[in-house]
């Protein structure tokens, strides 16, 4: 018991010390967009880049959560890293609609006119436009009579849009993330991402299947 209360501390400890390693970007790799802002500008701005971080830590989190991995789920249980899952898209969905605001008030909600050069910030609109019935969706499933098959095929289809969007909109909006060490534990974090998502559909029924097929060969050639 006391090795499992000293993992779950250790496991939110690390959670935490990555949100907040991630939540300095902003002040040791500046953009070049921060330089000309003074005062509340200024602070608006950088404030408005934390909450756009911490949108896309909690995010890179998700998969991880409900990834049904043996240590996690010992230490947590099933049932809490679900809830988890579930909070973690609240505080996401929240963050999420603050980083733009923020974003805006600093150049005093004058929206970016229509053009090309623009198309990074066009992304994160868009991501936010499916971020937030997604999230409301997943929430309000049992009311809107949506039965869990056609929910989990929607979540399935949706959520790699999302990642794929939301690492678009990250590495080319900002400066901080085009080099250094951002990019590189960005495309780390891709990665890894990328893993979860075909671990988790690859079914292990199929998985066994496969290695069963293949030891049941291997024994009749030995035979």
């Amino acid at each position: 018991m006391k090795n499992r209360s000293l993992l779950k501390i250790t496991g939110l400890f690390l959670f935490f010390a990555i949100l907040c390693a991630a939540c300095t970007i902003p002040f040791y790799f500046e953009s070049p967009s921060i330089y000309y802002k003074t005062g509340m500008d200024k602070l608006m701005l950088r404030s408005g880049k934390i909450f756009g971080i911490i949108t896309v830590v909690f995010l890179l989190f998700q998969p991880v959560l409900i990834g049904r991995f043996s240590l996690l789920d010992r230490i947590f249980t099933i049932k809490k890293l679900f809830q988890f899952h579930k909070t973690n898209a609240m505080i996401l969905l929240v963050t999420a609609v603050i980083h733009p605001i923020l974003i805006l008030g600093a150049d005093h909600f004058v929206f970016f006119s229509f053009e090309s050069k623009y198309w990074p910030e066009f992304i994160g609109v868009f991501l936010l436009i499916l971020l937030l019935p997604f999230i409301v969706i997943s929430f309000l499933q049992k009311k809107l009579g949506l039965n869990y098959k056609t929910w989990r095929m929607l979540h399935k289809i949706i959520a790699p849009f999302i990642f794929i969007l939301m690492f678009i909109h990250v590495t080319n909006v900002s400066r901080s993330f085009e080099s250094g060490w951002p990019f590189y534990l960005l495309s780390a974090a891709g990665l890894i991402t990328i893993f979860l998502f075909i671990r988790k559909y690859l079914s292990s029924k199929t998985i066994h299947h496969f290695f069963s097929g293949f030891t049941h060969q291997g024994s009749c050639l030995i035979l």
